[in-house]
Parts: structure tokens; sequence; C-alpha cells
């Protein structure tokens, strides 16, 4: 579920950076803006977006066929959801991230490292490489017991009844 939203997260953010780009370029720009001090005027926010948007198109074009399929019709499904709806998976997504961080901070914890923000950022990313293997490999691995109990499952009754006589039709009497 949270691959699905966070594919749907980027494939929004992606059009809402095409939506905007789209619109800055058709209004003029304001040359109406102060030298004085750094500021966020529109101008440098559509030019943030549009950098931003950018990126985002160069990632999905990085992606596979199947991969940039499935984000387009995980958008399209996300566009078809009702606000609650699309309410209900961002609450879904704002605790999954909660429950990483405690994670995370937990695992630091357990660690005993006293480490720089820049180490520390390293053992974020790295944290979340290695618990994203692990959970793979335990879905894998749950997929392959489950597979092999549904074939002992269906052996066991494929057994119990070949042994049961088949019902006599009525027009056998």
């Amino acid at each position: 579920m949270v691959r699905f939203f966070v594919a749907l997260i980027f494939f929004a953010v992606f059009a809402a950076a095409e939506s905007q780009a789209q619109v800055v370029s058709s209004t003029p720009a304001s040359s109406a803006t102060s030298s004085a001090a750094p500021q966020t005027t529109p101008a440098t926010a559509t030019a943030a977006t549009a950098s931003r948007f950018e990126q985002l198109r160069k990632a999905f074009e990085q992606l596979s066929t199947e991969q940039q399929e499935r984000i387009l019709q995980n958008f399209h499904r996300w566009q078809d959801l009702s606000q609650d709806e699309k309410e209900v998976l961002r609450q879904r997504e704002r605790v999954q991230r909660q429950k990483q961080e405690a994670s995370i901070n937990e695992a630091y914890q357990k660690s005993g490292l006293q480490l720089s923000d820049e180490q520390r950022t390293q053992f974020r990313k790295r944290y979340l490489q290695e618990r994203r293997r692990l959970e793979e490999q335990l879905a894998h691995d749950n997929q392959e017991k489950r597979q092999a109990g549904n074939a002992a499952i269906i052996e066991m009754l494929k057994k119990e009844f070949s042994n049961l006589k088949p019902p006599v039709s009525a027009a056998a009497h």
C-alpha cells in the first residue's frame, strides 16, 4: 500500500509541477522584484517547481515501461478516489511514516552510536535500505511458504476426495 501511495505522490507532484509550469509559461514574469534581500517570489518558486518537474520527468523516464505504466495506473486510480478516500490514504501514509521514524530512532538508540548530523542521515538511509531488503525477503519467504502450504492442502484434499464415491444421480435409479 505504501508503494502505491508513494507512486501516487510522485506522479501527483509530477502532474502538478507540469500544470504549474504551463501556467507560468503563459503569464509574463514580474519585473518589480526587490534585489535587496532574497525572497521567494512567484518567479523563483516557479523556477524551483520547474526544476523539480524536470528532475521528476527524468526520473520517470529512467523507469522501466512496466514501472511507468504502474505509476500511470496508480495516478488514474488516485484521481478516481473521493476526497475522503484520499484523506484516509494520506493519514495511513502519515502513520506509516511516523512508525518508520520511530523504528529508525529506536535502531539508532540501540546501536549506541554517537553520529554527526551527516552520519546520522547516512545511518537513516542505510537503515531504510536494509529494512526494505529485509521486508522484501520476508515477503518472498512468506509467499514461498504459502505456495508450498497450498500445494500440500490441494494434495491432501485430492486424496481425501478421490476415495469418495461419486454421488449417485437420480437418472441411475
